[in-house]
C-alpha cells in the first residue's frame, strides 16, 4: 500500500509541475485568497463601509477557496476552464452540507462533554481529519460524476474518505500543509539584529505559504489519482 501510495503522489507532483498554467492559476488565486484574508483581519467593522468591506472579502474568501479545490481537483486530469468553472458550484453544493453537519456534530459534542479528553480528542479528529478527507472525496466524485451520483454513492465515498490509503496520503499532505508552517511561524530563534529578524520573518511567512499550496493541492491531486485509479 506504501509503494501505491508513493507512486500516486509521485504522479500528482509530476502532473503539477509540468503544468504552469496550473501553477500559474494556482498562484493567483492563493495569492488573492490570502489578500482577501488579510483584508477581513485588518478591516474594523464600525461603519457601514467597512462592514460592507468585511462582507465582501467573506464572499470572496469563498469563492476563491472553492475556484482553488476546482483547479485541486482538476489539474491531474488536465480538464478545461469550462470544466473547471462548473465543478465550482458542484463543489460549493456538497460542501456547504458538509460543513454545517460537521459544524453541528462538533458543536453538540462540545456541549456533552466538553471536558472530557475523549470528546476533545474526537472533535479535534472529526474536524481536522475525517471532514477534510470526506470532502476531498466528494469533491472528487462531483466532478467527475455529477452530484446526482455522488448522492446516490455517498456511503461508498465515505468508506473511501477513511481507507488507510486515504489517510496516509493525508497524513503525509498534513505534514507540508499544516505541522511544517506551524514550526516555521512559531518556533523560532531570538536574533539580536531587527533587519535580520525582519528579513528571516517575511522568508518563513513566505516558504509557509508555499508549503500550504503544495501540500494542500499535491494531497488533492495524489487522492485524484487514486480514486481515478479506484474507479478504473
Amino acid at each position: 500500500m506504501f509503494v501505491h501510495v508513493m507512486k500516486a503522489a509521485v504522479a500528482a507532483v509530476r502532473l503539477l509541475f509540468r503544468n504552469r498554467r496550473t501553477w500559474l492559476l494556482l498562484g493567483l488565486l492563493y495569492a488573492a485568497l490570502l489578500f482577501a484574508g488579510y483584508v477581513f483581519v485588518s478591516t474594523r467593522e464600525a461603519t457601514v463601509t467597512q462592514l460592507v468591506v468585511t462582507l465582501g472579502s467573506i464572499l470572496s474568501a469563498a469563492v476563491l477557496a472553492v475556484a482553488l479545490v476546482a483547479v485541486s481537483v482538476n489539474y491531474v486530469s488536465k480538464t478545461g476552464v469550462k470544466k473547471i468553472l462548473a465543478d465550482c458550484l458542484r463543489i460549493f453544493a456538497v460542501s456547504v452540507p458538509l460543513i454545517v453537519i460537521t459544524a453541528v456534530v462538533v458543536y453538540g459534542l462540545g456541549k456533552f462533554g466538553s471536558q472530557l479528553t475523549t470528546v476533545v480528542a474526537t472533535r479535534y479528529l472529526l474536524a481536522g481529519v475525517v471532514a477534510p478527507l470526506v470532502a476531498i472525496q466528494l469533491w472528487i466524485a462531483a466532478s467527475r460524476g455529477g452530484l446526482g451520483s455522488t448522492i446516490r454513492g455517498f456511503r461508498e465515498i465515505a468508506i473511501q474518505a477513511v481507507a488507510p490509503q486515504s489517510i496516509l496520503v493525508y497524513g503525509c499532505g498534513l505534514l507540508f500543509f499544516a505541522v511544517a508552517p506551524y514550526f516555521l511561524i512559531f518556533h523560532t530563534m531570538p536574533i539580536e539584529r531587527a533587519w535580520l529578524e525582519l528579513s528571516l520573518l517575511v522568508a518563513r511567512l513566505v516558504l509557509s505559504a508555499l508549503l500550504i499550496l503544495f501540500g494542500w493541492v499535491a494531497t488533492v491531486g495524489t487522492l485524484s489519482v487514486l480514486s481515478q485509479e479506484h474507479v478504473n
